[in-house]
């Protein structure tokens, strides 16, 4: 007789046990598997001496950890590809980042052991050729998601840049957004982003010079 299959309740109870790590190691563990394996000696030092450098893979990663479907993964993987557009260092310029495919393969690889609803998703779930090299229309799309792991990243960033002085029309620029747009991810984020009061107030005393509802580049959010 075949043996058993264990019934986890969620992605990170499902990985850990598949491969014999603690819930407490999981997210290194995780982290390590989705970096480049040329890559990963460097990156277990590097996470070993500040762990914040990684701090984008860690939020995907904690935010998969709950999930019990694909769609879930999907959607929190999905993030890891637009840091290209809200993050920059060395370490991403050389390769040395999460990979969102390897996000998706270490769901897939689990899937058959987690306890999932009783109306799954598609069998399997994976990234189109290609995904990597998103458009910023795309990023505006993961954009318009709420609470999703991206949006309140950028808010941070330009929460962030907006406090330590950068001018307004600098800070739009660089991430693409104009200053109705956000307002919008504030507006349907206010209880995700626990700076939201503080950028909102910035934003109405701060009015760039070509005009709040004029875009830096042609973005719709959803």
């Amino acid at each position: 007789m075949a043996p058993v299959q264990p019934v986890h309740a969620n992605f990170k109870e499902a990985y850990c046990h598949h491969h014999g790590c603690s819930p407490a190691g999981f997210e290194r563990h995780l982290l390590l598997r989705i970096i480049p394996l040329p890559f990963r000696p460097l990156a277990a030092v590097s996470f070993w001496m500040s762990p914040e450098l990684f701090a984008s893979e860690l939020e995907v990663i904690r935010n998969a950890a709950p999930a019990r479907t694909g769609r879930e993964v999907n959607a929190a993987a999905q993030d890891l590809v637009h840091l290209r557009f809200v993050e920059n260092s060395f370490r991403r310029s050389i390769g040395m980042r999460g990979r969102s495919e390897a996000v998706v393969d270490a769901w897939n690889a689990v899937k058959a052991t987690v306890d999932r609803p009783s109306n799954p998703d598609h069998p399997s779930v994976g990234f189109a050729d290609g995904a990597s090299h998103l458009t910023a229309a795309s990023r505006t799309d993961a954009l318009g998601r709420t609470d999703s792991a991206l949006t309140l990243r950028t808010l941070r960033k330009i929460h962030g840049d907006l406090r330590s002085g950068s001018p307004l029309d600098q800070v739009l620029k660089s991430e693409g957004l104009t200053v109705d747009q956000v307002r919008d991810l504030l507006d349907r984020n206010r209880n995700g982003f626990d700076g939201w009061a503080d950028l909102r107030d910035r934003l109405s005393r701060a009015t760039p010079s070509h005009g709040g509802g004029t875009p830096l580049r042609s973005t719709t959010l959803s």
